[in-house]
Parts: structure tokens; sequence; C-alpha cells
């Protein structure tokens, strides 16, 4: 006796990675410049100056051909252009760090051909626009901080976002990060990633992907690295920075 067959197939599921157009992968990260040659984008802080949110901006704006890396590599001790501009607005946060506010405030301050839309968690979710831009091809600049801790705050730009694909369905389940306390990155676009958990709020188990639901506890990821631990983290900001011109 034949046994049925069921005629319905399972969907097809695959893993994707989007990151941002601009980037050039290779035994370091580089980006094209008009006619010159491809420059590196990367920039390390150290252990010492809780730079993080200069340094993250200046890598963005090598990203996106708003700066010569060699100029924001010696800011401090220019006089005249972009660079001097970031050093002015960037330098009285050098050693203490910069709250998300006061970073998009900098930001603007510039005068630059930017476009700066920004979600803070004290007044809108976070996680779920952070996740659609990066979806878009758009740049983010993201702030985080530890769950266990308050010695934890930073930020990292995320550059590119992957995840589940099941059918026509995209499931968005880790933000991929330039983050510079990490190391150079080599032949990826990135050295660092946020995380969905395995169990918990938001987790993979609980549900695909990174909405919240209604009433639910803030979403936390895993903050990972070849350069240290794993650590839990909630997001603070997301900032969508794009070019206008």
């Amino acid at each position: 006796m034949s046994k049925a067959v069921s005629s319905k197939r399972a969907e097809p599921s695959y893993t994707f990675q989007r990151i941002h157009a601009a980037l050039q992968t290779g035994h370091a990260l580089t980006v094209q410049q008009k006619r010159e040659e491809p420059v590196p984008v990367f920039m390390q802080q150290s252990v010492l100056d809780a730079s993080c949110g200069t340094h993250m901006l200046a890598m963005l704006l090598v990203i996106l051909g708003l700066a010569k890396a060699s100029a924001l590599h010696d800011m401090s001790r220019r006089k005249h252009g972009v660079a001097a501009a970031v050093w002015t607005a960037m330098s009285p946060y050098y050693f203490t760090g910069i709250n998300p506010k006061d970073w998009t405030d900098a930001v603007n301050s510039l005068g630059l051909p930017l476009e700066l839309t920004a979600r803070y968690c004290i007044e809108h979710d976070v996680d779920a626009p952070a996740v659609k831009w990066l979806m878009q091809g758009d740049l983010v600049a993201i702030a985080f901080a530890s769950v266990k801790h308050h010695r934890t705050k930073h930020w990292a730009l995320a550059v590119g976002v992957e995840g589940l694909v099941v059918g026509q369905s995209h499931f968005p389940q880790r933000i991929l990060l330039l983050d510079s306390g990490g190391a150079e990155p080599c032949f990826h676009a990135h050295n660092a990633r946020l995380r969905l958990p395995d169990a918990g709020p938001g987790s993979r188990r609980a549900k695909p992907g990174w909405h919240k639901e209604p009433k639910q506890k803030l979403i936390i990821w895993m903050h990972e690295s070849e350069s240290w631990q794993p650590e839990a983290v909630r997001l603070l900001a997301a900032i969508r920075v794009r070019r206008t011109s």
C-alpha cells in the first residue's frame, strides 16, 4: 500500500548579509574616494581616551567621502577644514565620553551635508528603527550600555545586518558593527556584532526577529567580538546618518 505524500513543500531558507555599499573588504577595510586609491576606514581607540564617539564619527565621514582619513588622523593639529571642525566639536568629550543627544548636536554643528534621524530609548523604540535602516542600506550610529553594570557605555558604527530568510520573509538576527574598541577587520566589513540571544526578550527562540511586543521589556543584545568576552547590552540610541549631496 503506497503512502500518501504531502504536496506542501517546506519553504526554502538561507542566511543573508547586507553591508553598506561603499565598503570594500580585503586585507584592510577600505572605501573609494573619487579617483584616489582606496583608503583605509578603520580607526582604533585606546583603552584610556573614552573617545569611541569621535572615532566612530571619523570612520563615518571617511565612508561617506566627507573627509580624508589622513586629515582626521591629524585632527588635533589641523587649523582648517573638516578635520579641524571635528576636533573643535568633539575634543571636549575626548576623555569623558559623549551622550547621544550631545553627539547628534555636535555632528549637526559641523554644517556638513548630512541628514541625521535620531531615536533615543527614553522617547522611542530604538531596536526596530536601527534594524530597518540597516536593511535599507544606511549607516547607523549606535550607543549601547551594559545591562549588568554602569561601567560599559559605548558607541559603534553599524554597517550592516545579517540573519535568516524563510520563504519571502527576512528575520534579521545580528547587527554588524565597525567598533573602534576592536581589532582591524580583515576580509570582513565588521569587527564586532550585536547578536540576539538564544533565550529571553527578543530572542530567536521566543520569536524570530527583533520586534518588541506590547509591554515587553527592553531587548537584550550580546555584544560580541574576537577582542573581548561577550557582554549583554541594551541600545541607548540609534542615529541614521545619510549624506544629502
